[in-house]
């Protein structure tokens, strides 16, 4: 397959050749020659271009546009160059037979850099970089070194030792090593700074966390407390969803057994008032007896005596009342007395430790300041010494100005805070007190229906009956007095009736009806007969100047009945026959039809002297209409009978006076006798003002019976009190006390705990609002702590140790003292809080001790008048008694009788009564139960909601009093922890866990450190071997090929720092042959190319390349050692190819193949295969 080699070159417009020309090469030496000037060394310069030196020096030219050929009339903006690799031995890493790399030039000129130009590269015509030339190449070996140019051998020469040891620097690839070991130096002096900023944090955490950690015990023992708090009441929730379930099922049956009573009460009432009824028929007719025997001074003396008796009573109760207030304002003083003086002692010691902590707070705040100067002063030190730090410093004191002023608002919005979640938990805490109170009052309220349901059914009954007839007498004696008002009332109004009566009757007796008619009406009055509406006279309204003339006009039609229908009609006359009452008409109103006006009628109601048709004139339902059409029918009404003769005949007639004109013609008149009028009697108003004389009479008996029962009663129901057992009742009475006083607060503690609810719900409101307007502050806080990071680190960086510790130092103690600061104006403001609050509590109790003073003055003395009261009514009362047994003495005998019927109709009335209030408490006791079931069922809900989630043996359960002592423990223990900072939980473990992570940082970074330096000293020690390999190597080569070239001469390469080769340089020595050894300066000229020559065959032979380049190399030698450098030459040309420009003829014979190169009109030519006989016709050689 053969070796790789450079196959072509080919230039267009590079340097001196300016046109495109392709020169081809094969292995082997091939030698170019020309005259000086002809432009064979541009050959190299295109190789070297191709191969990739960015300065343009090294290729011979100022600028790289400099390469393009300037010598052609036009000027030309571009130059190419491009080398043909043959690569059948694929040493390049391409599958391709021929590898061809390009690179162009163009210019592009700017307008403010004319010289601007653009590179291009190729690879087989494919657009690629510098890079990609570099990394393609590299794989076969092929580099920049791979050509000496003119001068490199005498820049070996010229070269200080440690300039020429850098070679071998190069080539041992040290600079990589050097990257290594700088980037892993940069790397660890970081990781280092990182360690020492990270340490600084660290330690300000640390003395974070020494502050939260007292913090944190307290929230951690408040939340095992909460914790076990909220597990208790959910313990109690469950007592309680039992107790609910427990009541729900008594209420149920409790409803069922009340319904089935009431159907028996029920059943039983009406029987009793069946009798009740018939006893009443007989005991007034005695009584009527005894009225017309007895007088109203009986009455009169009742009404005093029961007058008296109840202003008794009152007084005797208001005196209880005020007594008993007065009592309970005593008990309630001497209790506000002792918890004003509590009260006092408390402010007293919270105003005493409030000005402890103000000036605590004086002392650390002028601390704070104090340090905060030395900081200041030592931040300006070090600004002052640096301009850079002075601006940081700046920076930093605006940065801080802001930081602190926004610390500020949000310590504001803190303290804020805290004070509405202390407003909260204390009024948490008052909620579940007053829950409590709550509880207590439900379970007093159930134990005391428990002791009530617990007494014997004789018991019960007792008390039900105590209870009743205390009730009782309470309603009668209000109805006593109510019935006596009620009996003036009616009095007044009889009296009233009786003569509206009187007059009615005096009027109905003057309408002349006729028995038939009067029998039917009365029939309808007393309900005999349905269906009656009334006579027409009844049924119609007439004026005063119509009636004469419409009373003649309905004649004796105006006593027609109307019924409601032909059935009513005929019953009416069976009536009428069976009791032989007469005749008279019936208008039955589903059978009677109304007519229309004649036509002569229609033209007579026209006349100016009409006053209309006679049935306009009346006013009637409209459902009478046939009626009234009968009695009418087209009837006009004339002014008077000289209008009416004008207008007779045809047409029904009847004047103002009476005179009426039948259709026929015939005419009726003279004086008018006594007939039924139209509203004649007012027989409707007479009935109405009858019932309601008779209702009135029937309803002044009933009340003058009624008072007498209530009167007695009363005395009965007040032998009934005193024949009770009086202690045993006293027991329930006490019990029925106690359970509505305990209703009664019940009722009041709802509300308050309503309120209080309210409360809390605008106090989360207002902290959820806070808390944002903290989330923003500490995202802006945290803005500005990251800016102030940054330019701490800066000021750090600039900044010395020393100083930097001092500060760091100072800025731990000012932490620390403004952490201590927060807390005691965190203190100092809970305590402003508690004495306003103390403060007004004292006032309060204070406004109350002295309204209690005055509702007791005030009391006593409406106690005293109310007792000159309840003693003047008693002597009256007694006085009036012995009056009343007087005179009733004289009736005894009428009344006996009366009093013993009275008595089985009261002993019914009771049964009634009390069947009565049965039923209505039994109506009352199913109300009221069906009642509680929604409350009880909604309250079994919410228990459910606030246990469903909770897992709870029931034989967990203690009593209802463990559960309430350990609930009032847990609380009392929190109370003792609070005020807590329930944050420090969080903001603890949140610290912590950034100083865990800070600590793994570190350790990590400490390992990463150990590991750069580690991998520096490794790298350095790789980079020593490697070099010392790659040295070993070049100096055996460099003496071979110096032994070679000087024909048995000696020469050697030295490091002068063997231990440290790159601290020192490297020295060639050489010994021609029979000559002593000595430096590379102190030889002469050629002696030193043949050294410089054997170096670079050295450094050549360490990493060869599948072809050189040597330009003139030959330059300064002598022919016999151009000729050994030329033999030289051709012997390594079996392994590689090698171009080399000359002028010696010892060189062009040694070659393989020669090239020609000219230049003609300032363009340099190729000659290929130039004969070395004809060489001298092309240049002058050596």
């Amino acid at each position: 397959m053969g070796f790789m080699y450079l196959k072509e070159v080919q230039l267009e417009n590079f340097k001196s050749f300016g046109r495109k020309i392709k020169i081809p090469f094969l292995p082997g030496f091939t030698a170019i020659t020309g005259p000086n000037g002809s432009g064979k060394s541009n050959i190299a310069d295109a190789i070297l271009f191709v191969l990739g030196p960015k300065s343009s020096k090294i290729i011979r030219a100022g600028r790289l546009t400099d390469l393009i050929f300037n010598g052609g009339k036009e000027k030309v903006n571009q130059c190419k160059v491009s080398l043909v690799f043959d690569n059948k031995s694929r040493r390049l890493p391409i599958p391709e037979d021929e590898i061809v790399l390009t690179r162009k030039i163009k210019r592009a000129p700017l307008p403010d850099d004319p010289d601007n130009y653009y590179s291009y590269f190729y690879i087989n015509g494919k657009a690629a970089s510098l890079s990609d030339f570099v990394q393609l190449l590299t794989t076969a070996n092929i580099s920049a070194n791979s050509i000496v140019q003119q001068g490199d051998v005498t820049a070996v020469v010229e070269m200080g030792d440690v300039p020429r040891r850098k070679i071998i620097d190069e080539i041992a690839g040290v600079a990589e090593f050097d990257k290594d070991i700088e980037k892993a130096e940069k790397e660890e002096e970081e990781v280092k700074r990182n360690i020492e900023y990270i340490e600084v944090v660290l330690r300000e955490i640390k003395n974070q966390l020494r502050q939260l950690k007292k913090d944190r015990d307290g929230a951690l023992a408040y939340k095992k407390l909460k914790e076990d708090l909220e597990r208790t009441k959910s313990l109690l929730s469950y007592k309680k969803k039992i107790e609910i379930e427990k009541e729900l099922m008594g209420v149920e049956k409790q409803i069922e057994s009340y319904q089935k009573e009431r159907e028996r009460y029920e059943k039983e009432y009406k029987r009793l008032k069946e009798i009740y009824q018939k006893k009443q028929i007989e005991f007034q007719e005695l009584e009527e007896k005894i009225a017309g025997i007895g007088g109203s001074e009986i009455e009169e003396l009742k009404e005093k005596v029961n007058a008296l008796r109840e202003e008794t009573i009152k007084a005797k109760e208001k005196i209880n009342y005020f007594t008993k207030e007065m009592h309970e304002g005593q008990e309630e003083k001497k209790e506000l007395e002792n918890n004003l003086k509590k009260i006092i002692k408390q402010l007293t010691q919270q105003e005493k430790r409030r000005g402890d902590v103000e000036k605590k707070l004086k002392d650390l705040k002028k601390e704070i300041e104090r340090n905060e100067k030395e900081i200041n002063e030592k931040k300006q030190s070090v600004a002052h010494s640096d301009e850079k730090a002075m601006e940081i410093t700046r920076n930093l004191a605006k940065l801080k100005k802001e930081y602190e002023k926004k610390k500020e608002e949000i310590h504001e919005l803190e303290l804020q805070k805290d004070r509405l979640l202390q407003k909260r938990e204390a009024l948490l805490t008052l909620l579940a007190e007053i829950e409590e109170k709550k509880n207590t009052y439900e379970f007093e309220v159930k134990d005391i229906k428990w002791q009530m349901d617990g007494l014997t059914k004789e018991e019960r009954h007792k008390v039900k009956e105590k209870e009743r007839a205390e009730k009782e007498l309470f309603e009668k004696k209000k109805e006593e007095a109510e019935i006596a008002e009620m009996l003036k009332k009616f009095d007044r109004e009889i009296i009233r009736l009786q003569r509206e009566l009187s007059r009615l009757r005096a009027k109905e007796d003057a309408s002349n009806y006729r028995r038939a008619t009067r029998e039917i009406l009365k029939a309808r009055d007393e309900g005999k007969i349905k269906g009656i509406y009334g006579s027409i006279a009844e049924l119609g309204e007439v004026e005063e100047k119509y009636k004469k003339a419409l009373g003649i006009a309905a004649g004796g039609r105006i006593e027609s009945i109307v019924v409601e229908n032909d059935r009513v009609a005929a019953e009416c006359i069976n009536y009428l026959k069976k009791n032989d009452y007469g005749r008279t008409t019936f208008l039955p109103l589903n059978k009677m039809v109304t007519g229309k006006p004649r036509g002569k009628s229609l033209l007579v109601v026209r006349d100016e002297h009409s006053h209309g048709f006679a049935i306009d004139l009346i006013s009637f339902h409209e459902q009478y209409r046939a009626a009234f059409w009968y009695v009418f029918g087209d009837t006009i009404v004339m002014d008077n009978l000289d209008s009416a003769r004008k207008v007779m005949g045809g047409v029904r007639l009847v004047t103002l006076d009476g005179e009426l004109i039948e259709t026929s013609g015939a005419m009726t008149g003279g004086s008018v006798p006594k007939q039924v009028l139209f509203g004649a009697g007012d027989r409707e108003k007479l009935e109405e003002i009858g019932e309601k004389l008779r209702e009135a009479m029937h309803q002044q008996e009933v009340l003058s019976e009624k008072l007498i029962e209530v009167r007695e009663s009363i005395a009965d129901i007040e032998k009934k009190l005193h024949s009770i057992d009086v202690k045993r009742d006293d027991k329930i009475e006490r019990l029925e006390v106690q359970r509505r006083e305990f209703e009664g607060k019940l009722r009041v503690i709802k509300k308050e705990w309503e309120d209080k609810k309210k409360e809390e719900e605008e106090i989360n409101k207002k902290i959820e609002e806070i808390e944002k307007k903290i989330e923003e502050g500490n995202s802006i806080i945290k803005k500005y702590e990251e800016e102030r990071d940054a330019l701490e680190n800066k000021l750090r960086k600039l900044t010395k140790k020393e100083i930097l510790k001092d500060i760091e130092e100072l800025k731990e103690l000012i932490e620390k003292k403004k952490e201590e600061e927060r807390n005691l104006l965190l203190e100092f403001n809970t305590l402003q809080k508690e004495i306003e609050m103390i403060q007004e509590r004292k006032e309060e109790m204070e406004g109350k001790l002295k309204e209690i003073e005055e509702q007791n003055k005030e009391f006593s003395t409406q106690i005293k008048e109310l007792e000159r009261i309840h003693s003047e009514s008693k002597e009256k009362m007694e006085s009036l008694m012995e009056v009343e047994r007087q005179m009733l003495g004289k009736m005894k005998g009428l009344t006996k009788e009366r009093d013993g019927l009275y008595k089985e109709i009261v002993e019914i009335e009771n049964k009634i009564d009390m069947l009565s209030t049965k039923m209505e408490t039994n109506l009352d006791l199913i109300s009221r139960a069906k009642s509680r079931l929604p409350t009880l069922e909604q309250a079994l809900a919410d228990v459910v909601m606030e246990v469903k989630d909770i897992k709870i043996d029931e034989k967990e359960i203690p009593s209802l009093e463990e559960l309430k002592a350990r609930i009032k423990e847990a609380e009392r223990k929190m109370e003792e922890l609070e005020p807590v900072n329930m944050r420090a939980l969080e903001e603890y473990e949140r610290q912590d866990e950034r100083k865990r992570k800070l600590e793994e940082d570190i350790e990590h970074l400490k390992q990463q450190r150990q590991n750069l330096i580690k991998l520096a000293e490794e790298v350095k020690k790789r980079k020593k071997e490697v070099f010392l390999n790659v040295y070993e190597a070049i100096k055996k080569n460099f003496e071979e090929i110096y032994a070679e070239l000087s024909e048995g001469g000696e020469a050697e390469l030295a490091l002068q720092n063997p231990e440290n080769p790159f601290e020192g340089g490297l020295i060639i020595k050489a010994k021609p042959k029979g000559k002593k050894i000595l430096h590379l300066n102190a030889l002469s000229g050629g002696e030193k190319s043949i050294a410089s020559l054997a170096f670079i065959f050295a450094l050549q032979a360490y990493n060869p390349s599948p072809f050189y380049v040597l330009d003139e190399v030959d330059m300064f030698l002598d022919g016999k050692n151009a000729e050994r450098v030329a033999y030289t030459i051709k012997e390594r040309s079996k392994d590689a190819q090698f171009i080399v420009v000359s002028l010696r003829r010892v060189t062009l014979n040694a070659a393989n193949h020669i090239y020609g190169v000219t230049m003609q009109d300032g363009i340099s030519t190729m000659i290929g295969n130039v004969d070395i006989e004809n060489v001298e016709e092309i240049v002058e050689v050596k």
